[in-house]
């Protein structure tokens, strides 16, 4: 089965930023049938390209409710270090 969700495109915003500025990301993707669900979407920071072990989520989010279409958001996560 074909996925009913596809990612068209994720842009950084603000960049180049300071190193307390929060990461910005304008997300858009379609949607090929409603959604029953929320989409959760995590900013993970890889610790390592061998092992997923080093993996941070630095933040999640749920999206919805969604219905067919192109759709378009702001993922703003503030980093814990200028909190």
């Amino acid at each position: 089965m074909a996925s009913v969700v596809n990612v068209c495109s994720v842009n950084v915003l603000g960049n180049p930023g300071k190193f307390d500025d929060p990461f910005k990301l304008e997300i858009t993707f379609e949607c090929y049938e409603p959604l029953a669900d929320d989409l959760d979407w995590e900013l993970v920071y890889v610790g390592s390209g061998e092992s997923n072990a080093y993996d941070q989520i630095l933040d999640s989010i749920l999206v919805g409710p969604v219905v067919e279409g192109r759709h378009k958001f702001i993922f703003e996560v503030f980093c814990f270090w200028s909190m």
